[in-house]
Formats: structure tokens, C-alpha cells, sequence
């Protein structure tokens, strides 16, 4: 008897769908979607039922780590998210059809033995390509979510949560390092810092490009960035096709990193010049007020019927000379923040103009 993998965290949907389909077929449940993972694994069911709404793993994520692991187990979603863009999303994660909640027993049985019955014609060589095909499409997907969520990033941390959304959508375990020249901030995946991670991706500057090393590890270096992979597949093609994601994925985050510091690196000077304009527009009051003070103390050594002498007249030339070159040369400050400025806009003007994403990156 063929058996059939209920997976939904709710006992009452579970016992209702087991009630439709326990006369024709063994019964096997997980109540989330990394419980469904590990059955699959240990034992692949015929089929596999699987919701999409979720605690710990949704229905998306677990089907498609479930195609990432080579299991061509038809995968039937059932949820209230009935809309084309969730029909297109179970599609993209590895799902063969797509049924509605409330589920109509009829639909549900004809749907299971089509999906059966398919399988067993299909299967084989035939069948691994239409699911690496659907692995591929799933995959580009993520690659291209990257790319939306990361251009919409303006800090570091923001961006290495980006980097481990992707990364996590593949199934792999990561740490990354991203470098801004004043620091070297280190981001890990599951939000514990690693010491032996953090050496690790410091000592990688200047290394090879991409380099495979231990047991299925492997280590992404670009300009800003190193990534390092923990779990890279086994099977040698699909670890090929998964350091080309990578390498796509790194492509876009040198690109956004450049971005995110120039953005840095414009706020920081716009501070810097408000605080030196702040004070070179008091230094200027503070000149006048002290030329004020000397002149009053000046002319107060002078008699009303005495003409200024030539000294007097000399000393008063001179302070008002010396004020004159010290307010210019505080307002030559002034320019010089402005033209440092200037540049720093230059500069994230044309990162803008040549960051997008249907630019540089060519995916097909």
C-alpha cells in the first residue's frame, strides 16, 4: 500500500484529511515542516500532503529543502492561500499541484491518484531533470529575492540578514564577514558569535575567489565580503550549481555593500560638516566680538581732539587686517567640507547609476 505524508500543525485538519484517504492509503504525519524533512529522509513516502502556513518551517522551505535533498516525492500543498502568486510560489519550491482549503474529498483523491500515477510513469531520468529544472527555477528565485531585499538595505547588519535569508533558503549553515576599512564586523546565521568563524573569514582576504576546503565546506571571497559555507551539498552537481547561486548572490552584495558604505560615508561627512560649519560660523562671531573689544579699547586711550597717530592708526590697519585673514581662512574650511562632500555625493550617485540589478547580472 502506498503510503501518503500528512504534514499540517493542526490535529483536526490532519485527522479530517486522514479520515478521506486512510481506506486507500498508510497514513503517515508530521506536524511542521522540519518534522516532514527528517521523515523524508528516513523513509519517502509515496506522496506527501503539505501545508504551507507553519510553526519552524513553512510548507515552501521544507518542500524545497526537500527537492534540494533529491527526493522526487510528488508534493501536494493544501492552504486558505489560494491566490495565483501562492499557487506560483508552491511551483517555484518544488510542488507538483496545488489544492484549495476547504479540501473537497473528491478533488483530494483524484488529485493523489493523478499525482501517483504520473510519478510512477515518469519516474527515472525523465523525472530527476523536470526536478533539478524546478530546483533551478526555485533557486534563481531566491538569488533574485536577494536582490530585492538587498537593494533596500542601508546598513551592514541589515544587509547580512538579506545574505542569510538566501542562504537559508538553500539549507545552508553560514557566517559572513563584510569589510568597511575602519572595521571588520563578523554576522553569523543562527545569531551566536563564533571565534573560530571569525578567524577564519578574517584570514580569507586576498584568498582564492572561491575555495572548496574540509568536509563539504566552502569559502566565497570578494572585495568586501567573504562567506563561509558549512554544508555544501555532496553531490558534486548540485554543489556546482549551488557556487554558481553563491557566486551570483556575492556579486550582488559586493555591489550593495559599496552602496550601503558610500551612504555611510556621505552621512558621516554631512556630520562632520555641520559640526566644523557650526564652528567656523562661530569662530567668525568670536573674531568680530574680540576686533569690537580691541577697537573699543583702542580708541578709548585717544582723546576726542586728538587725531589718530600713526601707530594707532598703523595697530588699527593691522587688527583688522589679522581678523580679515582669520575669517577667510575659516571660511576656506568651509569650502574645502564642501567640495570633500561634493565627491562623497559623486561617488553614491555613480554606485546608484551602476548597481542595478538588471544591469551587471545576467542569470540566464
Amino acid at each position: 500500500m502506498e503510503t501518503i505524508l500528512i504534514v499540517d500543525d493542526d490535529d483536526f485538519v490532519v485527522e479530517y484529511h486522514t479520515h478521506m484517504l486512510s481506506s486507500q492509503y498508510r497514513i503517515e504525519v508530521a506536524h511542521d515542516g522540519e518534522a516532514a524533512l527528517e521523515l523524508t529522509n528516513s523513509r519517502t513516502p509515496s506522496l506527501i500532503l503539505m501545508d504551507i502556513q507553519m510553526p519552524r518551517m513553512n510548507g515552501y522551505e521544507a518542500a524545497y529543502k526537500i527537492r534540494l535533498a533529491g527526493h522526487t516525492v510528488p508534493i501536494l500543498f493544501f492552504s486558505n492561500l489560494n491566490s495565483l502568486q501562492e499557487r506560483l510560489k508552491a511551483y517555484d519550491a518544488g510542488g507538483n499541484d496545488f489544492i484549495a482549503k476547504p479540501v473537497d474529498e473528491q478533488e483530494l483523491l483524484t488529485k493523489v491518484s493523478i499525482l501517483l500515477k504520473a510519478h510512477k510513469a515518469n519516474s527515472g531520468h525523465a523525472d530527476e531533470v523536470a526536478v533539478k529544472a524546478l530546483s533551478d527555477l526555485s533557486s534563481l528565485g531566491y538569488v533574485m529575492g536577494f536582490y530585492r531585499d538587498s537593494f533596500h538595505c542601508h546598513d551592514l547588519t541589515r544587509l547580512a540578514q538579506a545574505v542569510f535569508k538566501l542562504t537559508r533558503g538553500f539549507g545552508l549553515k553560514c557566517s559572513l564577514i563584510i569589510r568597511d576599512q575602519k572595521a571588520n564586523p563578523c554576522f553569523f546565521d543562527d545569531g551566536i558569535a563564533k571565534n573560530i568563524d571569525a578567524a577564519l573569514l578574517e584570514s580569507l582576504q586576498g584568498a582564492n575567489r572561491i575555495m572548496a576546503f574540509g568536509k563539504h565546506r566552502a569559502a566565497f571571497n570578494w572585495r568586501h565580503a567573504s562567506l563561509l559555507v558549512k554544508n555544501m551539498p555532496e553531490d558534486p552537481d548540485r554543489a556546482g550549481s549551488m557556487r554558481d547561486y553563491l557566486a551570483y548572490m556575492m556579486d550582488g552584495l559586493e555591489q550593495c555593500t559599496g552602496k550601503v558604505l558610500a551612504e555611510q560615508t556621505m552621512k558621516q561627512t554631512i556630520q562632520d560638516f555641520r559640526a566644523q560649519n557650526t564652528d567656523i560660523k562661530n569662530s567668525i562671531v568670536t573674531l568680530i566680538d574680540d576686533m569690537e573689544i580691541q577697537l573699543e579699547v583702542l580708541f578709548s586711550t585717544l582723546s576726542i581732539d586728538n587725531d589718530i597717530s600713526e601707530a594707532s592708526e598703523a595697530l588699527l590697519v593691522n587688527m583688522i587686517q589679522t581678523a580679515k585673514t582669520a575669517a577667510e581662512e575659516k571660511v576656506q574650511s568651509g569650502l574645502v567640507i564642501e567640495e570633500q562632500l561634493t565627491e562623497v555625493l559623486d561617488m553614491l550617485q555613480e554606485k546608484q547609476e551602476t548597481a542595478s540589478p538588471s544591469d551587471d547580472i545576467e542569470l540566464f
